[in-house]
């Protein structure tokens, strides 16, 4: 099978009045793409990408655009503490929708907010790269990856029970051996390595699910 030549749209609302914290917008970013694949009414538009890199795009939107967006998303909306994100089926670039290639991509970065919010019982949990100072956008691509990745590892009836509870998901940083221990854990997700076609070099290691 041939690697796909399409893109998944990944949208968070950034309102700059009342911005969301970086690591719920990476966890809702995350959440949002699965949902999704989940929620997808047939193989198509997703089959080569699935099986090829998992391409996304991560765009920023104001709290009227998104919710343009909103409303046509397969994902619904993602809610992860303020942080809202939704995403919508692989396209290439051509085909994407007007109202999302217009939007931004690159600096999408939101503050901090104290660190990541207490991780959900029933929630995996993402651990992202911190040695690499992802930005929002970055992060929340990588997030996305890996937990699709272990989305993907999960029996049917795993992943149906997960996506009906809403596809809940929290997100931490590790940096150096910290971040390599939890990686090489017994049961934890596949681990991301980037392209490197943003941000950061090729060949690096951004993030995975760790171990239950």
């Amino acid at each position: 099978m041939q690697p796909s030549d399409t893109v998944q749209p990944i949208v968070l609302l950034v309102d700059k009045e009342d911005p969301a914290s970086h690591y719920d917008a990476v966890a809702a970013a995350a959440a949002a793409s699965v949902s999704a694949y989940a929620r997808r009414d047939s193989d198509g538009p997703w089959e080569n990408w699935v099986f090829g890199r998992f391409t996304k795009t991560v765009r920023r939107a104001g709290p009227k655009a998104f919710a343009k967006l909103a409303a046509h998303a397969p994902s619904g909306t993602a809610v992860v503490g303020r942080a809202q994100a939704v995403a919508f089926e692989p396209v290439t670039y051509e085909d994407m929708p007007k109202a999302v290639r217009a939007l931004q991509v690159s600096g999408t970065q939101l503050p901090d907010g104290g660190g990541p919010a207490p991780a959900r019982p029933d929630a995996p949990v993402v651990v992202v790269n911190r040695d690499l100072k992802m930005s929002t956008g970055k992060a929340g691509a990588q997030a996305a990856h890996a937990l699709l990745a272990w989305y993907l590892t999960l029996p049917d009836r795993e992943r149906n029970a997960w996506s009906t509870r809403g596809c809940p998901v929290s997100v931490r940083s590790a940096a150096g051996t910290d971040f390599q221990a939890l990686a090489a854990a017994d049961g934890a997700g596949p681990l991301i390595v980037d392209a490197g076609l943003t941000e950061i070099a090729p060949n690096t290691a951004t993030a995975f699910v760790a171990a239950g």
